[in-house]
């Protein structure tokens, strides 16, 4: 198995946040209950884990890339989901097009087209 990173990110409410990332196509492998909630959501090979913690959903500097294969797909599928801002896709500067959106947690998601390779 190639190595790979799992973000834990601070969540405030787990339902909420639970059913946001569901909306999102996201499938909760595990749930925690109170008073130590925490989750740990999948989306293909994506995964994300949350733990409880006292947000400031206006001033939360977290942030991660999900990055997807078809990201016109995923864009469409965001959008339809209802949650959430779901920002236009912009081509930025470092070469890769990507969209963004906020989590109920003030959390930053940024969806990416990979255009680089890994070495």
């Amino acid at each position: 198995m190639a190595d790979f990173a799992v973000p834990t990110l601070p969540m405030r409410d787990a339902q909420e946040t639970r059913a946001f990332y569901e909306a999102l196509g996201f499938v909760c492998a595990f749930e925690n209950p109170p008073p130590d909630s925490f989750l740990f959501m999948v989306r293909g090979g994506a995964r994300l884990q949350f733990f409880s913690a006292h947000v400031d959903t206006r001033a939360s500097a977290h942030t991660f890339h999900l990055f997807v294969d078809d990201l016109d797909e995923t864009y469409a599928a965001f959008k339809a989901a209802g949650v959430g801002n779901v920002l236009p896709i912009e081509q930025k500067p470092w070469g890769t097009p990507e969209f963004a959106l906020v989590d109920p947690n003030g959390t930053l998601m940024r969806v990416a087209s990979p255009q680089f390779e890994i070495k």
